[in-house]
């Protein structure tokens, strides 16, 4: 199965053997790979200068989206406490995906019934399953009162497309809140002049008594339809308004990169974009600039040296960076550069030549630290060499190079493991899931269980 055989050359059958026996493997092995990193965790031996968590450590070390890594370590540390589903893994049979369900859900007095579910159910069955029992804990057996508040959770991402995926989990106020400002932006986007909704000077409140109107005023109530009370079906152009007008509304300190919209086009740029972004057509820029007010970064690119702007500095003049060279410096570096690090907020414009000793307060001698790595820089726990032409190395107090993105490699000597079967991540059984009977046999086995434990406790307390 491993000798490195050319995949084109396999017939269906040993391709459809070979991917069933790798998956396998990868799941022992993912299942080591946790082992080690809630060790790791335990030890903390990853702290270091610009590491902020493990997940930070494994994110720069190991190549993993943050994201991933910050479930990989809470995964790890879960299963710490839950021998059987730490063994079914390790023996390659609880694929990584249904053990981060599992790990949702179970408890050292449930995980027994639950690795049975999990053995004989698809990822996603599993995932159907662990969700129906959130609710169902939530709501048995606990007070209303004393139920743990549903926080509101959003996300973004940007698409390989170029567009822009948006997921929101609400509270049910601020849900409301969503929902209430979305008709209030559909009214505010769709409304015209002729429409017998909109308000205007000499219109009369609808719960206004005709017998109350000025009869000066010379105008009777509107019997204007409600036109306002659905929320619309597609609420994306609603919430589109419903940013402009905060943009529009809301002053912003000079600098907020993140309150701007920022596109980088014109000479020197070789495909208009959105800062940090998608590619934008000419069409697009065009309307981004139509009625916007235009402030414009940097003139041009150091030749030679892509990403690199060629900034203007004041030298001796001032030791704080202007304004401009500080909006600058944000475009060029965009987080605290000490590798590993890449926080975006609390930025502070550092001098690699300090100030007091003839440092020059130029791009060649300017970084953007997060002010944790500022202090730990001050505190000689790392240093950062100046090499010119904006180019700047990190170094341990040993005077090692940190490596900006540390390379990765495979074991040498690694060999797959021969007690992993090829068909271990397979469902035992398969077939539909009847959710309801599901969870009603796992919750009457569950209640079974601890009310014997509770009249072995008695018994025990007895004697």
């Amino acid at each position: 199965m491993f000798d490195g055989a050319d995949p084109a050359s396999l017939p269906d059958e040993v391709l459809e053997a070979r991917v069933l026996g790798y998956a396998a493997q990868i799941t022992a092995l993912t299942a080591g790979f946790l082992d080690l990193v809630a060790e790791l965790d335990g030890r903390e031996s990853w702290r270091g200068p610009g590491i902020h968590s493990l997940a930070h450590w494994l994110s720069w070390k190991a190549g993993i989206a943050p994201r991933t890594a910050h479930e990989q370590v809470r995964v790890a540390k879960a299963i710490r406490e839950l021998p059987v589903i730490r063994k079914a893994f390790g023996e390659g049979r609880l694929s990584y995906s249904k053990v981060r369900a599992l790990t949702r859900a179970a408890t050292p007095e449930r995980e027994a019934e639950l690795v049975n579910l999990a053995l004989s159910t698809t990822a996603s069955q599993l995932d159907r399953a662990v969700r129906a029992m959130g609710q169902i804990d939530r709501n048995r057996g606990v007070e209303e009162e004393n139920r743990p508040p549903v926080e509101s959770t959003g996300r973004w991402k940007w698409n390989a497309d170029g567009s822009l995926s948006v997921s929101l989990r609400l509270s049910p106020l601020d849900g409301a809140r969503f929902l209430a400002g979305s008709v209030r932006a559909e009214y505010e986007r769709t409304r015209t002049g002729a429409d017998p909704d909109l308000p205007t000077v000499e219109s009369v409140p609808r719960n206004t008594e005709p017998d109350s109107i000025p009869e000066n005023l010379g105008v009777v109530p509107s019997r204007r339809r409600d036109l306002w009370r659905q929320v619309p079906a597609n609420v994306a152009p609603a919430v589109v308004v419903m940013a402009d007008m905060v943009h529009d509304g809301i002053a912003m300190p000079d600098l907020a990169p993140g309150a701007e919209i920022l596109v980088h086009a014109g000479s020197g740029v070789e495909s208009a974009h959105l800062d940090d972004g998608p590619a934008l057509s000419e069409v697009e820029v065009a309307e981004a600039g139509c009625g916007a007010s235009r402030r414009e970064v940097v003139s041009r690119r150091v030749p030679g040296r892509p990403g690199k702007l060629a900034l203007v500095g004041v030298g001796r003049r001032k030791r704080v960076p202007n304004k401009a060279l500080v909006r600058a410096l944000l475009v060029r570096d965009r987080c605290c550069q000490v590798p590993g690090c890449g926080r975006t907020r609390h930025l502070h414009a550092h001098h690699v030549q300090f100030w007091s000793a003839g440092g020059r307060t130029d791009p060649d001698n300017l970084i953007l630290l997060c002010g944790s790595c500022h202090r730990l820089l001050h505190r000689g726990e790392f240093s950062i060499t100046a090499h010119g032409n904006q180019r700047f190395t990190f170094h341990r107090p040993d005077g090692a190079e940190i490596e900006v993105a540390p390379p990765t490699s495979k074991p040498p000597e690694w060999q797959p493991n021969p007690r992993i079967s090829t068909d271990a991540t397979g469902p035992v059984g398969g077939g539909r899931m009847d959710l309801g009977y599901t969870t009603e046999v796992l919750y009457a086995v569950w209640e079974w269980k601890e009310s014997n434990s509770s009249r072995v406790d008695v018994a025990r307390s007895a004697a």
